[in-house]
């Protein structure tokens, strides 16, 4: 199956911009603590990993598997992380590794939490309803009993614009539509050098609203155990 790579056109630039909007040391520093004794770890959506990186300084011992759709951006992972990681270049809607984890999370890879100012919703690159479900039950079939899911809530539902080193300007315009009643983020980037531009991407998210989230996870055995007020929304796997 070939998997899209949503990122290509903008992965040059992808380390510099996220570094200034995300604070990787703090949000390591939050998912240790939700790690408990967790060992085995899968993150749905490792990107550059920066993220796990930072982990991994604070708990060195971990064994984490990274899973990603974007090659280009893998790349870049396995020259931050070299062999302490496994990485994937998958899917997640069709996850099958020989493995069972303690912990899996996401921060805007495959999902992420957001704030319209009204409701909290899901952003997934998962534009399909049914193939959102189906990730759901892939991730629940990798943890251990008793294991936990966290989605992590994110900042990149709106527009920025960054000066990087280099000369190169990265500017984020957000965008929300509505189709048939469904909803959606569709993110632009553009980089420009001295003006000019030199890297552009397009990225497309569905919008979902929490409660309808919570049935599909609930199907599949992860029951919420976090207060919703949180920017970590926590599923524990139980027997369905």
């Amino acid at each position: 199956m070939t998997v899209t790579d949503l990122y290509q056109g903008m992965s040059d630039f992808y380390n510099a911009f996220v570094q200034r909007n995300r604070d990787y040391q703090a949000i390591a520093t939050d998912l240790i603590d939700l790690f408990g004794d967790g060992q085995t770890i899968l993150d749905v959506g490792i990107g550059t990993g920066l993220l796990v990186e930072q982990i991994l300084h604070l708990r060195p011992n971990l064994r984490i598997v990274g899973v990603d759709t974007s090659a280009s951006l893998l790349e870049q992972a396995e020259e931050c992380l070299g062999s302490q990681v496994e990485l994937y270049c998958e899917d997640i809607s069709n996850l099958s590794v020989d493995k069972l984890f303690d912990i899996a999370y996401s921060r805007g890879g495959a999902w992420a939490l957001v704030n319209d100012g009204d409701h909290v919703l899901l952003a997934s690159h998962i534009l399909d309803l049914a193939t959102l479900e189906r990730s759901f039950e892939r991730v629940a079939a990798h943890l251990c009993d008793g294991g936990r899911l966290i989605i992590i809530s994110s900042n990149s539902n709106h527009t920025k614009q960054e000066q990087l080193d280099d000369n190169i300007v990265f500017e984020r315009k957000i965008t929300q539509k509505r189709v048939d009643d469904e909803q959606y983020l569709i993110l632009d980037y553009h980089c420009y050098h001295q003006k000019e531009l030199v890297g552009q991407q397009q990225v497309k998210m569905r919008l979902v609203d929490l409660e309808s989230v919570e049935k599909m996870l609930e199907a599949v055995g992860l029951i919420s155990i976090s207060n919703h007020e949180s920017e970590y929304h926590v599923y524990e796997k139980r027997s369905c």
